[in-house]
């Protein structure tokens, strides 16, 4: 299996997908209601993928560091997919990377009512 399809395999659920993007499960929830992010389903089971919880850390970077709003969010990952931009040379790259590699985690327990 190639190193991008072993990325987008599902293999986690909610509760430890939340726990390795350092969010609240309900997080989780709203970012998929919000069209952010798009969990694989089996039996009613959400399952995400390690790009799942890169995307939710580069969701929490632009709404924690960058302060944008999930609307703004939403347009900025679309026209990432559409190769018109990237969120890497959009900002520092360098700070990107640190915050999606999870270098810089917060607290599960800190749910930023922002993000609601």
């Amino acid at each position: 299996m190639s190193l991008r399809g072993d990325l987008q395999r599902p293999r986690y659920f909610i509760s430890i997908a939340a726990e390795l993007a350092s969010v609240h499960p309900r997080t989780l929830r709203i970012y998929e209601e919000e069209g952010l992010l798009c969990p694989q389903r089996r039996n009613n089971l959400r399952l995400y993928s390690e790009a799942d919880i890169r995307r939710v850390r580069i969701i929490r970077f632009l709404t924690r560091r960058q302060g944008v709003n999930l609307a703004g969010v939403k347009v900025i990952l679309q026209l990432e997919a559409l190769g018109k931009i990237r969120v890497y040379d959009l900002f520092d790259g360098a700070d990107v990377e640190r915050y999606v590699d999870g270098d810089e985690p917060e607290p599960v327990s800190s749910l930023d009512r922002r993000d609601m």
